[in-house]
């Protein structure tokens, strides 16, 4: 039986055949479930600080201006293409 909110009441229904009652306490009600440690998810301190082993600024602003740089040469190269073709 879990427990399950209708009508602004907790009522208790079983998981296989739908069957409700109505709690007795008015106590919280908590559902746990065991969870086999091969399926919990595995966290470390270097997903947690990607700032330790990450770009520095330094590095990150470098590769912006790579990018940006290699960005006007195709749009410069694509309009002069595209002037070629019109001619």
């Amino acid at each position: 039986m879990v427990p399950v909110k209708k009508d602004g009441e907790t009522v208790l229904r079983c998981t296989k055949c739908g069957y409700e009652m109505k709690a007795k306490k008015k106590e919280s009600y908590v559902i746990k479930e065991k969870v086999k440690e091969k399926d919990k998810p595995k966290t470390t301190s270097l997903v947690s600080e990607p700032s330790k082993f990450g770009v520095s600024d330094e590095e990150q602003q470098q590769r912006v201006e790579d990018y940006y740089e290699i960005a006007l040469e195709l749009m410069q190269e694509e309009s002069e293409g595209s002037d070629e073709g019109e001619q």
